[in-house]
């Protein structure tokens, strides 16, 4: 089985994105998904009618959202990496099968 075209774009796609290292992919995806958990955060409480502006509650709210941010960044690179290896791996096999 050869390399699907979604597979090929993934493949292109991960190689760019990884291409800064661990460190800036996890820096970059935290940055943006703590801004996406923070703000579904302050909504969801808003929508709720609980009180809210007080700051313990909003620092709570923000760590919360940093800690989830941080686990899915790394979260993300984990399952991107084992899908890029498992593809790699695959095409590997079938070329050495071919041979």
């Amino acid at each position: 089985m050869s390399i699907s075209t979604e597979e090929r774009r993934f493949i292109r796609n991960w190689e760019e994105q990884r291409k800064g290292g661990k460190a800036s992919f996890v820096a970059i995806y935290t940055f943006g998904y703590f801004m996406v958990l923070f703000m579904l955060g302050i909504a969801g409480w808003l929508f709720s009618g609980l009180r809210f502006v007080t700051l313990p509650l909003i620092t709570g709210l923000g760590s919360v959202a940093l800690v989830g941010a941080i686990a899915l960044s790394f979260w993300q690179w984990q399952r991107h990496q084992k899908k890029f290896a498992r593809i790699i791996q695959r095409e590997i096999t079938e070329g050495d099968q071919q041979a």
